[in-house]
């Protein structure tokens, strides 16, 4: 099958963004297809995490047009506009966990947020997408400041992956 028959996933037309004078993205198209993995390459203060968090719908573009799953995202609002985010897992570049809370307790989050399930079915959700990052599971229990930099980050993917998304964003994922 080839790209044209496969469904667009991300679309970005002609994304500009520009922070005061310093323009970070001019011009930008890029699409990515269903069941590619694309990798953004680029030195530091390049606009690689901002160019994530406006696909991931947490910051708007100054001009261009984002589409996701086919649709655009600037025609959406509300409801439509939760429901594709529902779609999106991010893994943040520090991670992003709430410190107040353990890690599976940060895993749990979204599901408890968009699911009506039992504690225990919560948990066993929240301990499958922990095991699926090669965290040991004495890992769940523990606070983000406990947890050296690269469980860290193998944490914050089981959190983008709990509800099973159609695209996941990595910020600096793990290796290995």
């Amino acid at each position: 099958m080839d790209m044209l028959e496969r469904n667009k996933i991300v679309e970005l037309q002609a994304i500009s963004t520009r922070f005061a004078e310093h323009v970070v993205h001019e011009q930008l198209d890029m699409t990515i297809y269903e069941g590619e993995r694309v990798a953004l390459v680029g030195g530091s203060g390049t606009g690689k995490s901002v160019l994530l968090s406006e696909i991931a719908l947490l910051r708007e573009p100054d001009a261009g047009e984002i589409m996701l799953f086919g649709q655009p995202v600037t025609q959406l609002s509300g409801q439509g506009l939760a429901d594709l985010r529902k779609q999106i897992g991010m893994m943040f570049q520090q991670g992003a966990l709430f410190s107040s809370l353990t890690v599976l307790e940060n895993i749990m989050l979204p599901l408890r947020e968009y699911q009506r399930l039992s504690q225990t079915l919560l948990e066993e959700l929240a301990m499958l997408k922990l095991r699926l990052t090669g965290l040991p599971e004495q890992a769940a229990h523990l606070y983000p400041q406990s947890l050296s930099g690269g469980m860290l980050k193998r944490a914050a993917v089981a959190r983008a992956l709990a509800l099973d998304p159609a695209l996941l964003l990595l910020d600096e994922p793990p290796l290995g």
